[in-house]
């Protein structure tokens, strides 16, 4: 008995000195869910002079997506900043498995595009609930299509926090983006979240060139287990063994 029971406390004693560093993914999309429509272009039907909830429409790329599975949801809008015609002339968004521009997606086989929206789209993922105190962060791929791109084009992605906060991942404003040394490759972008309960990422494009693209995948939000929590599950373990 005092034998086992000094193993025992020498395990979690052992657990409890080990670093901790491998975070756990609590929530995640790679747009795998979806289904996909090659080669088919969104139309929006309504009208590009207002700003509008985006629609999904019968054989044409997702852009709203409600959760159905292990993927976090996500839905669009668009927004009137250039009083053209919008996605009414069909364009390239929503969720693809078009590997032209990227040559793969980092996760899966799919991913999503936003391109030429002669105006702004903006996708927002559902909320997602955080434990403040393990850790928590997200983080995300993007690809930036190398191309010319206009001083009044912006790529925005950032997050809301605990219903307000805003914490940018990347904002192109007031920037040349041919500048910013982030085109032509995938890169990934992150932020820590510590202190902090739920969270609700969105990413959005302005642009008015089909040229003009960015693809997202592998969002990913990500926790890392309490050492003590770890050390406990050790102890029922070696307690389980001890009973048989």
């Amino acid at each position: 008995m005092k034998v086992r029971s000094t193993i025992v406390l020498a395990a979690v004693a052992a657990l409890l000195a080990v670093p901790q560093s491998h975070a756990v993914i609590v929530a995640h999309t790679s747009f795998e869910e979806p289904g996909v429509f090659p080669g088919t272009q969104y139309v929006d039907t309504l009208d590009p002079l207002n700003d509008h909830a985006l629609l999904d429409n019968v054989d044409e790329p997702w852009v709203n997506y409600p959760a159905s599975g292990d993927e976090i949801g996500f839905f669009s809008w668009y927004y009137n900043t250039r009083d053209d015609v919008g996605l009414s002339d069909g364009d390239f968004v929503g969720v693809t498995d078009w590997t032209g521009d990227v040559g793969a997606y980092t996760d899966g086989v799919q991913g999503f595009e936003i391109s030429d929206a002669d105006g702004l789209m903006t996708t927002t993922l559902d909320a997602v609930a955080l434990n403040p105190g393990l850790e928590p962060d997200v983080a995300l791929d993007l690809f930036v299509v190398d191309t010319g791109w206009e001083d009044d084009d912006r790529i925005r992605i950032w997050l809301e926090v605990d219903g307000g906060t805003e914490i940018d991942l990347l904002n192109t404003s007031g920037q040349d983006i041919d500048d910013l040394g982030i085109e032509g490759s995938w890169m990934t972008y992150s932020a820590d979240l510590s202190g902090y309960t739920t969270a609700t990422l969105m990413f959005e494009l302005d642009s008015n060139s089909g040229s003009e693209a960015i693809y997202v995948d592998y969002v990913r939000f990500s926790e890392i287990p309490a050492p003590s929590a770890l050390a406990l599950l050790a102890l029922a373990g070696l307690a389980a063994r001890r009973r048989r």
